[in-house]
């Protein structure tokens, strides 16, 4: 058994490692772009304003039709600062790095470290979930929080599996 839990161990270690260094590298990216985009995102912006006072003169259909629009226009660009990609970039790491430690105690009993990393990975694995917007963005179909799903799971069960066999082999007690 404590085999088997080594073996997923690993699994979920290299799962979440990978994943996480990837997500890490997409959610800088992402930042980089939207700090990019600020001032053309501020433009965008003063004609949906120009936009607004053009429909206050229509009536009827017309109007629906372009208040429709604006509310999708003014949804789309609704987008997060770009600190809030880097802070999710930074937790990315933060979990990569934490699966790694998790995978230092699937062969190494640590009592209270194994604890202490099962307790921070759930952490900051909800943290960037949360934080996590649900948009996507060009390189694909996966939102921010997908990825942010499919790093904090095996980074959780890696941490899991260390805890798991936190007690090592039992030692006889000494009198």
């Amino acid at each position: 058994m404590r085999i088997l839990m080594r073996i997923l161990g690993i699994i979920a270690v290299i799962v979440a490692v990978g994943m996480g260094v990837l997500s890490a590298n997409r959610n800088f990216t992402d930042a980089k772009d939207a700090k990019e985009m600020g001032p053309t995102l501020e433009q965008y912006r003063k004609e949906l304003d120009g936009m607004k006072e053009q429909v206050k003169q229509l009536s009827g259909f017309e109007a629906d039709s372009m208040n429709e629009e604006i509310a999708k226009a003014e949804e789309m660009l609704n987008l997060p600062s770009p600190g809030t990609f880097t802070m999710i970039g930074v937790l990315m790491a933060i979990l990569a790095l934490l699966s790694i430690i998790s995978a230092v105690f699937l062969f190494k009993p640590g009592h209270k470290t194994a604890v202490i990393i099962l307790g921070a990975t759930i952490v900051a694995g909800l943290v960037a979930i949360i934080i996590s917007p649900n948009i996507s963005t060009e390189y694909g179909p996966a939102s921010n929080r997908t990825l942010s799903i499919v790093v904090t799971v095996p980074a959780v069960l890696a941490a899991l599996f260390a805890f798991a066999m936190r007690n090592g082999k039992k030692q006889p007690a000494h009198a």
